[in-house]
């Protein structure tokens, strides 16, 4: 009679030719895969054969457990002393207010990094904001935002994306940068906080507009014009808006068109104008910029002029330099930046809300 066999795997010979680990002990990963290798039923032999290890490195390896990890070192942390005196140190100057965090490491010597202090200054309520320049909302100007965030946080990206968003904005050859100072909620009309308003240098007014991922027209504002006033409103962008309009309509696309409460376009007769044409514009909330994507369709152009030219060339443009420059901006910006900004609406509007009518960081 043929004796019972014994119940054990057979394990097939190993390519001679088949690397080997360098080391005579197996890493923490090594050792890992090897155990996950077995735990699907693969042989001693296979797993060498995958893992580069002997097959006595194999065995030793699924017959412990893996190493644990090493823990992390903890991150150096601001006593409350440090942190005050960090506060102290920031506090006190329009410039120390503008200073980025790494530089404030810098200037004090701490033993942080950037996200430490980061996060250490936001447990105080210090945050990294966008320097204002307007002076406070007044409380009917809070409602009037604050009302109209409420009718429109609910919007669906198709509503928005039938709204034709228009702006003018004046560009220069001087480096567009935003200016952020470290400050807590309630500061932002602090003397140190502030933005300064500059006089204009030499430029171009632009306007321009957009509706969905589509740039609409666009227009240079000659200085041959004048200003801009509700005649010269009138005369010379009106007709581009009525024109898209007009287009859109035809085509089944009805757009509503949003323009801000500059003078030149709250005037009663440019009001007038758009009516007789057919155009009635949505209502608009005073001082609401950060309402309007078109402001970052602004700083777009500006960053990407300043980067392809003024950075880049370490120069300013001449006048017809900029021009070129300005067009080539606007044909730049992306339909996928333009759905990104639609797609933002919604949380424009919530913004608003959170903030009672005030200030947003859009």
């Amino acid at each position: 009679m043929q004796s019972p066999q014994m119940n054990h795997r057979k394990e097939p010979q190993t390519d001679p030719q088949t690397p080997r680990a360098s080391s005579r002990w197996a890493s923490r990963d090594q050792r890992l895969e090897a155990r996950t290798l077995r735990a699907q039923n693969q042989t001693y032999a296979h797993i060498a054969a995958q893992t580069g290890l002997t097959q006595r490195q194999v065995q030793i390896a699924c017959s412990e457990r893996p190493t644990p990890r090493k823990p992390r070192a903890q991150r150096r942390k601001l006593s409350e002393e440090q942190l005050d005196e960090v506060i102290e140190f920031i506090t006190s100057s329009k410039e120390t207010r503008r200073m980025p965090f790494e530089m404030v490491i810098k200037e004090l010597h701490l033993p942080v990094c950037k996200a430490t202090l980061r996060k250490a200054l936001a447990r105080r309520g210090y945050h990294r904001c966008k320097a204002l320049r307007k002076p406070p909302l007044s409380e009917r100007t809070r409602v009037l935002r604050l009302t109209w965030a409420l009718e429109h946080v609910n919007w669906t990206r198709e509503q928005w994306k039938k709204v034709l968003w228009t702006d003018e904005t004046w560009v220069t050859s001087i480096y567009h940068q935003r200016i952020y100072v470290t400050r807590k909620a309630g500061e932002e009309y602090e003397d140190t906080c502030v933005r300064e308003r500059v006089s204009h240098a030499p430029g171009w007014m632009f306007w321009g507009s957009f509706y969905g991922n589509e740039k609409g027209p666009c227009l240079f504002w000659v200085k041959e014009w004048g200003s801009i006033n509700s005649g010269s409103y009138t005369a010379r962008i009106i007709p581009l808006i009525h024109g898209m309009v007009t287009m859109c309509r035809d085509s089944g696309t009805h757009l509503i068109v949003m323009q801000d409460g500059a003078p030149s376009h709250r005037n009663l007769l440019t009001i007038e104008e758009l009516h007789e044409r057919g155009i009635f514009p949505i209502d608009w909330p005073p001082y609401s910029p950060d309402l309007n994507p078109m402001e970052q369709l602004w700083d777009y152009m500006k960053d990407w002029i300043g980067g392809r030219y003024l950075i880049a060339q370490d120069r300013k443009l001449s006048y017809d330099q900029l021009r070129e420059a300005v067009r080539a901006a606007w044909d730049a910006i992306p339909t996928s930046f333009l759905d990104e900004q639609i797609d933002l609406m919604q949380a424009r509007c919530q913004a608003v809300i959170d903030a009672q009518g005030g200030h947003t960081p859009y």
